[in-house]
C-alpha cells in the first residue's frame, strides 16, 4: 500500500500541473500518425528489441514514449497546441513545436516535465510488481506480469536519471545552462562547453560511438540555445530556486528506482 500511496502522491500532482495539456488540436496524436513517423517508430521497436531483448527493448520503447509525451503535453500547457512527437531509431525520440518558449519559467517547465510525468508510472510499476511478488497464492502469468513491470519501472528510472546529468544535449544539461543562466550569466558559456566536453569524453570512455555522433551532431543547438535565454523572460531568483529544487529531486527520486540496473553498467 505504500508503493499504491507514493505512486498516487506522484501521479496527481503531475496530472494537475499537465491539466489542459493532455490532448492537442486534434486530440491525441503522435506526430500526425504520417507515414514516415509511423515507419520511424516500428523501425525505433524493431532497434530496441534487436539491441536490448524483447522484455527491456519493450520497456526501452515505453519509457521514451513517455517521456516524449510529458515535454508535449507541458508543451500544450504553456500555449504549444501544435506540440507533437516522434520515436527515432537509435536516438529515443524527440519533441517537436513550431514555437519557442516565451520565457524561461516555461522552458524549464517543458524540459523538466519529460523526465518528471515518469515519476508516476515508475513507483506503480514497483507498486504492482511487489504486490504480486509478495502474494501467496499468484499465478505463473501475474508472475510473469510482476516481473515486466519491475524491468519497466527500473528502465523508466534508470533512463530518465541518465536523461537528468548535467550533460549536452540531455535535458539536465539544458536545465543546468537555464540555472547556471539564471545565478551567473557569466558563466554561462564556460559551463555550457564543460557540458558538451563531459559528454564526449564520457562517450570515448564507453566507446559509444553513436552517441558521441549525437552528441557532436547537438553543436549548434548549444549556440542556439544560448542565444535564446538572451531572448527569453529570465528566471526570478525565487523561481530558480524552486527550479533547482525540483530538479534535484526528481533526479534523485529517478536514482532509488534505477541504481539496480545502473549497477550493471558501471
Amino acid at each position: 500500500m505504500i508503493y499504491f500511496a507514493t505512486a498516487l502522491a506522484f501521479v496527481w500532482p503531475t496530472w494537475y500541473s499537465l491539466r489542459g495539456g493532455w490532448q492537442g488540436e486534434r486530440g491525441f496524436q503522435i506526430a500526425g500518425f504520417d507515414t514516415n513517423a509511423l515507419g520511424l517508430g516500428l523501425l525505433a521497436i524493431a532497434a530496441a528489441v534487436y539491441f536490448w531483448g524483447m522484455e527491456y527493448g519493450i520497456a526501452l520503447i515505453v519509457a521514451v514514449a513517455i517521456h516524449e509525451f510529458g515535454h508535449v503535453a507541458a508543451f500544450r500547457v504553456c500555449g504549444h497546441a501544435d506540440a507533437r512527437f516522434r520515436l527515432i531509431p537509435m536516438m529515443g525520440g524527440v519533441a517537436i513545436s513550431n514555437q519557442v518558449p516565451a520565457s524561461a519559467d516555461k522552458a524549464f517547465f517543458i524540459t523538466l516535465m519529460g523526465p518528471a510525468i515518469n515519476l508516476g508510472p515508475m513507483v506503480f510499476c514497483f507498486a504492482v510488481s511487489e504486490s504480486v511478488f509478495a502474494a501467496e497464492f499468484a499465478s505463473e502469468i501475474p508472475y510473469q506480469i510482476a516481473s515486466y513491470l519491475y524491468v519497466q519501472g527500473m528502465v523508466i528510472a534508470a533512463l530518465n536519471f541518465f536523461n537528468l546529468l548535467p550533460l549536452w544535449p540531455f535535458d539536465g544539461g539544458k536545465l543546468t545552462q537555464s540555472l547556471t543562466f539564471s545565478f551567473a550569466p557569466d558563466l554561462t558559456r564556460s559551463v555550457s562547453l564543460a557540458m558538451m566536453g563531459f559528454a564526449v569524453l564520457l562517450c570515448l570512455a564507453t566507446q559509444s560511438l553513436f552517441l558521441l555522433f549525437f552528441v557532436l551532431f547537438s553543436w549548434p543547438s548549444l549556440m542556439q540555445s544560448e542565444n535564446l535565454l538572451h531572448l527569453q523572460r529570465p528566471l526570478s531568483r525565487k523561481r530558480a530556486l524552486l527550479s533547482l529544487a525540483a530538479y534535484i529531486a526528481t533526479a534523485a527520486a529517478f536514482f532509488a528506482g534505477g541504481h539496480p540496473l545502473m549497477k550493471g553498467f558501471f
